[in-house]
């Protein structure tokens, strides 16, 4: 017993030296970046070499690729959920499609990178491009979402499936009318971790849809935008030591957007578990 009351503290100790060093590192950046908030600095465009102006066009770029991101990834990502959870059974395409994914879930970013950069913008001649980085990053968030559905979708309780089958449902409609609407929570959590992934990329939208400087507004999805990933890098990597306020701004912002993220998918999880 005494044993056990050990163990039970070093792990305690362990999991609070994780989390205050989690919180020392996020205050450590957001304190020295938050100061450079104002707002010209998120309603201006970058000017004199990165020196002066905002990040107006790096946010609505960062936006613009999170949504055609999820747009994308969200709907394939279900039905490969289902389909492994409610179809595919001990199959050799269910087993394919399960390493595969398992897979995908740990390819670094660089390589959906070069693999985005050879096949969409150069095969496909989609060029940089938003739609680009999009399916680069929408093939980033698919294992995350088809995982989630999947092991939501198992962890259903098996009363719940025969009550629908006993009233003379399909499997399609016990599907997605009982068994989807009750893992709810669990799919939405796991689309805003997605997001938040998909918001804090770099190497894949460099190579795929970001330039360091725009002079316009995209006008539609061939064209390539800036996002706050990249801008980050282009600034510490080409730009002086006057421009190094802006990377710290932005990097703040950046954190502070994928917190707020996951804070709600967090947040919305635990509400819907105390129903």
């Amino acid at each position: 017993m005494r044993k056990d009351s050990w163990i039970a503290f070093l792990f305690r100790v362990v999991a609070y030296l994780v989390f205050l060093s989690v919180v020392l590192l996020f205050a450590m950046f957001f304190i020295d970046g938050a100061r450079y908030f104002s707002w010209e600095f998120f309603s201006q465009v970058p000017r004199q070499g990165m020196e002066q102006g905002g990040i107006l066009p790096a946010i609505l770029g960062t936006l613009i690729i999170l949504l055609f991101s999820l747009l994308l990834a969200i709907p394939v990502g279900i039905l490969t959920g289902v389909y492994l959870s409610e179809y595919a059974g001990h199959s050799k395409l269910g087993t394919f499609l399960n390493v595969s994914i398992t897979a995908l879930g740990g390819v670094p970013s660089i390589v959906f990178g070069l693999f985005g950069l050879s096949l969409f913008c150069i095969t496909m001649g989609l060029g940089t491009s938003i739609l680009a980085g999009s399916l680069t990053l929408s093939l980033m968030t698919l294992p995350v979402i088809s995982s989630a559905v999947k092991e939501a979708l198992a962890a259903v309780p098996v009363a719940l499936r025969e009550s629908g089958y006993a009233l003379g449902a399909r499997k399609t409609e016990v599907i997605f009318r009982i068994l989807l609407p009750f893992s709810r929570a669990r799919i939405i959590t796991a689309c805003l971790i997605g997001g938040g992934r998909v918001m804090g990329e770099t190497a894949p939208v460099l190579l795929t849809g970001a330039v360091f400087y725009a002079t316009q507004y995209p006008s539609g999805l061939g064209d390539p935008v800036m996002t706050l990933p990249s801008h980050i890098y282009y600034i510490t990597m080409a730009y002086g030591k006057d421009a190094q306020w802006m990377a710290k701004g932005t990097s703040a912002f950046l954190l502070l957007l994928v917190l707020a993220i996951y804070l709600v998918a967090f947040r919305f999880r635990r509400k819907n578990h105390a129903r």
